[in-house]
């Protein structure tokens, strides 16, 4: 018996500093004033909105996506499949976005890619980041700059 509670109690002392840098969403995921300037066979700066709703400490469920004109060939670009956010562990500064286009060429694209979160701006940045395309044969969807400001989601 003592053996055990001294082995539970080095597991506990090693995942101390492992617990410490778990990483949680609070607030309202509501994005607003965003854009994305996005490239697959065209390249268009498109704005995007969305709604969220934080489903636990570490994910975002995104709904209502809108990709709205602000080039005029956005009105072709649609959103693609299931959005979410994720905390990266261990970084306050980095979230995962699950997302996807369909694009001008009917050629959708869907992934996750990795953002920068400024918590101080509620700002998340992505830059230069490539989504797979969903046909096998398809070309990839790259997001070249995007700016999304969710002024009422914190990252801790």
């Amino acid at each position: 018996m003592n053996k055990f509670t001294a082995l539970m109690g080095t597991v506990a002392a090693l995942a101390m500093p492992f617990a410490a840098n778990a990483q949680s969403f609070s607030g309202n995921a509501n994005g607003s004033s965003g854009y994305a300037d996005l490239e697959q066979t065209l390249r268009v700066t498109c704005d995007v909105t969305f709604d969220g709703t934080v489903t636990s400490s570490t994910t975002v469920a995104i709904t209502s996506p809108d990709i709205a004109p602000g080039d005029f060939s956005c009105f072709a670009v649609v959103p693609q499949g299931t959005w979410s956010a994720a905390t990266v562990p261990g970084d306050a500064t980095k979230v995962d976005i699950t997302m996807g286009a369909n694009t001008i060429a009917n050629d959708p694209c869907y992934g996750t890619v990795r953002g920068d979160w400024n918590n101080s701006t509620k700002v998340l940045t992505i830059t230069n980041k490539t989504l797979p395309p969903i046909d096998p044969n398809g070309n990839t969807c790259t997001i070249h700059d995007a700016s999304i400001s969710i002024p009422n989601l914190n990252l801790s």
